[in-house]
């Protein structure tokens, strides 16, 4: 059945103004759905939110018709909980377990029940939804990704195809790990006691491979996150045994940070004219503009055309708002002066970068060899971020404001920000003041 538009649906009670999602069951699926139109308030004045808001109830309708059209041909305890659930939400309720339906008030359970009534010899899972009969889902661990990805279409929207790639490679790499420990087991039979069996394999692990922490704990938020989407969708608890495990840092397991280069190792080194022809020419104007704009490795790489504003009364590079990958934070969407050396390794790639466009891991990896083998790293701690690090420096020790720092470098500032920070002339001033070449 061919999925509409949703703002059609939302619609404004005239008389006191509030929205609500009004429907029409479809003609195709009228003999199987008791209601002549699917009608919600949704609690709002505000078109905007009232269009939100119907958003859940708006596909809910659809995979519950879509479950009606198939016959509940669903394979499986999941599947058909999940039909229960969305039913569920489309006749306007939550979907409660039996146990748990017959302790709600009378006039609730009337309605499940004569709904339940009505739909006997019409659709099971209209009677499941509104009696909570509908089998417990009993997912394994090796179903997590399965499941995660089914139920997380909005969260991994936007991402290109490189985040994406390792937002998958870390979870399943999680996944495989308490897969190993605990065995292909029931999600539901997952105890504390097994969460703290796997944390102390991870404690293990990091004693004898010298690991970090932050390894084990990122384990932990992975595995937590993905079942907390998937809580959400099956109304489930599983994410529970999985809530404040962590394992603390000592100076031993936790992440150095790296430590900034000298300025004068920059200019003098770094900089140095023929220090970087070995170097393929992106990956020069990478560093180039690090240097001078304090950019993140991969905001440089993934910089368009349209970022590249070398006609503006101030030529500048973007961090934009964009819709095929992700900025870091929402503090990273700013406007970045370009001078010397940024200014000219931005003149000779006007385009951009296209050899690194959505690979900065592998221009990372290019750019630090390079740099260790022609003894332009002082230690091994020292990696082409580390440019990020001295240019902070040198904003700092010029003065700068907490607030021109924050807009220049992307940081959250603690206070809401509105229009464009600190006007671009005086980062421009700062930036011609400080430059390294």
């Amino acid at each position: 059945m061919k999925s509409e538009d949703l703002s059609k649906y939302v619609v404004k009670d005239p008389t006191n103004g509030i929205y609500r999602y009004y429907r029409r069951v479809p003609t195709e699926v009228a003999h199987l759905d008791s209601r002549v139109h699917v009608k919600k308030s949704l609690k709002t004045k505000n078109h905007k939110e009232a269009l939100e808001r119907a958003e859940t109830l708006h596909k809910a309708s659809e995979s519950y018709w879509k479950a009606l059209l198939e016959g509940k041909n669903a394979v499986g305890a999941v599947e058909e909980y999940q039909a229960a659930v969305k039913a569920a939400q489309s006749l306007g309720f939550t979907y409660r377990p039996a146990t748990e339906a017959a302790l709600l008030d009378l006039a609730e359970l009337e309605r499940r029940l004569r709904l339940a009534q009505q739909n006997m010899d019409v659709s099971p899972t209209i009677v499941d939804a509104s009696l909570g009969t509908a089998r417990q889902p009993r997912p394994k661990i090796s179903d997590i990704w399965t499941l995660y990805t089914q139920h997380n279409e909005a969260g991994l929207t936007g991402l290109s195809r490189n985040q994406m790639r390792k937002h998958q490679v870390s979870r399943e790499r999680a996944i495989r790990y308490v897969k190993d420990v605990l065995g292909d087991v029931d999600l539901q039979d997952i105890t504390r006691a097994d969460t703290i069996r796997f944390r102390d394999w991870w404690v293990r692990k990091i004693k004898d491979e010298k690991l970090k922490a932050y390894s084990a704990n990122r384990s932990f938020t992975d595995l937590a996150g993905m079942l907390s989407v998937i809580d959400d969708a099956l109304q489930t608890e599983f994410h529970k045994a999985w809530e404040k495990l962590r394992i603390k840092e000592t100076n031993a397991t936790k992440l150095e940070k790296r430590p900034p280069f000298p300025v004068a190792w920059v200019r003098d080194k770094i900089l140095a004219p023929g220090a970087l022809d070995g170097l393929n020419p992106e990956g020069q104007a990478i560093i180039q503009v690090m240097a001078e704009t304090g950019m993140r490795l991969t905001e440089v790489c993934n910089l368009r055309p349209e970022d590249i504003r070398l006609d503006d009364e101030i030529p500048h590079v973007e961090v934009a708002e964009r819709d095929d990958r992700r900025n870091k934070t929402e503090y990273s969407v700013r406007r970045i002066p370009l001078v010397g050396v940024a200014l000219e390794a931005m003149k000779r790639h006007p385009n951009g970068l296209p050899l690194y466009h959505d690979k900065s891991d592998g221009a990372s990896a290019n750019i630090n060899k390079y740099l260790m083998n022609a003894g332009l790293r002082p230690t091994k701690r020292h990696t082409a971020y580390s440019l990020r690090h001295t240019f902070q420096d040198r904003i700092e020790n010029a003065g700068a404001s907490d607030r021109m720092q924050a807009d220049l470098m992307g940081h959250e500032f603690g206070r809401p920000t509105y229009g464009d920070g600190a006007e671009m002339q005086r980062r421009l001033d700062l930036l011609e003041k400080i430059k390294i070449s």
